[in-house]
């Protein structure tokens, strides 16, 4: 039960009090008889039962209402046909926990039967009272203790119910607040990835260039140097952005890098920017990511010579490829957070990913967006 609902079923187990201190008063008479003992005793076992069950964790397991609600359901009959106690509020009780500790349809049926047993003895009293002409009631008090043993079971049904579901209301959100920090952790370990992976790759590749240059004497090294600064530089930026939720790639900008990263690394880079239109916005980021994942696999995996970057966008439809002529998929290992993750950016505009060798023997990528994709993924999703 939830903490806020404790006070519910303290409330319901102090509602004994009133027998508890008819059954003292009972106890205490000056001229007690062996029928008031034994009743006093069958009243304190039906508050004990009353108050075993309500003040235990609530709500229960049907084992426990059951066994509950039967002993008092035949404490009550000994009480009121053997030792001809009065009270038809006593049946009150056990209809409580028959309504808050067994499943609906079956806290119905005893909630109806306990009613019944109630009212019972109070309207074959009416009907008695008819047969020797004394005037009838239209609503006595059969028909108000039935009315509160049936609303009062009924209710602790309905709350019950109202428990259950905010408990699994509660669980859901719990459950959806670890969704959101996965799902968080794994877009800033894809987004780390992704804006890291072809920096670092490129600060190697410009330091190792740089170290030539120097060791020759050349005072170009130290352009290379102050790129290697200024990289670094916008690594820490690219972070913060990516921290921050707020980094977005543009197409533009990743052609421009992935031409400068190429030939710093002397791969000639041959750019195909056959364009109807300017990218669909939709599309802008997805792709951006995409051109800088493949660049960055050129970089560290390919060993190429060449790279083709191909990028066509016409009539909503927005299609890359990425080609080089290195040595394939070999060191760009399965299942990591590269490519991998390029496939679910891809896959959650509704896009399509392919990946495989290419036509001059090393490595393809293709990636397609917007009107008229096919519904496939094709090749071997690498990282």
């Amino acid at each position: 039960m939830q903490p806020s609902m404790i006070w519910l079923a303290r409330v319901v187990a102090f509602a004994i009090v009133p027998v508890f201190l008819g059954t003292l008063q009972l106890l205490a008479g000056a001229e007690r008889s062996g029928t008031d003992l034994a009743s006093a005793i069958g009243l304190l076992l039906l508050c004990a039962a009353h108050l075993l069950y309500w003040l235990r964790s609530w709500p229960s397991g049907r084992r426990r209402a059951g066994v509950a609600a039967a002993v008092m359901v035949l404490t009550n009959l000994v009480l009121f046909n053997l030792l001809g106690v009065s009270q038809p509020l006593l049946w009150l009780y056990p209809a409580l926990i028959v309504g808050a500790g067994l499943p609906p349809a079956l806290a119905a049926v005893g909630v109806a039967l306990t009613a019944v047993a109630a009212a019972a003895p109070l309207a074959l009293e009416g009907m008695l009272g008819e047969a020797i002409h004394l005037q009838p009631e239209p609503l006595g008090p059969g028909h108000s203790i039935l009315l509160s043993i049936v609303l009062a079971g009924l209710c602790m049904t309905g709350v019950r119910q109202l428990i259950v579901v905010n408990a699994e209301l509660h669980a859901t959100r719990a459950e959806l607040a670890d969704l959101a920090v996965a799902a968080e952790r794994e877009r800033l370990a894809r987004e780390l990835h992704d804006l890291l992976g072809r920096t670092l790759s490129l600060i190697a590749v410009k330091a190792e260039l740089a170290s030539r240059l120097s060791a020759k004497g050349d005072p170009s090294s130290e352009a290379e140097l102050a790129d290697v600064q200024r990289l670094a530089r916008q690594a820490v930026r690219d972070v913060r952005e990516a921290v921050a939720g707020g980094h977005a790639p543009t197409v533009e900008v990743e052609l421009a890098t992935a031409a400068a990263a190429l030939k710093a690394a002397r791969i000639a880079v041959t750019i195909d920017n056959a364009r109807g239109g300017d990218v669909d916005p939709a599309h802008e980021t997805t792709i951006a990511w995409a051109l800088r994942e493949a660049v960055t696999n050129v970089l560290k995996h390919s060993g190429a010579r060449t790279c083709r970057i191909a990028l066509h966008s016409a009539q909503g439809a927005t299609t890359l490829e990425v080609e080089d002529d290195g040595r394939g998929a070999i060191g760009n290992g399965a299942g990591g957070t590269g490519l991998g993750g390029l496939a679910d950016r891809i896959r959650a505009v509704g896009g399509t990913i392919e990946v495989g060798p290419g036509a001059r023997r090393g490595f393809r990528l293709r990636v397609d967006l917007g009107a008229g994709v096919p519904h496939r993924v094709n090749g071997h999703i690498e990282s």
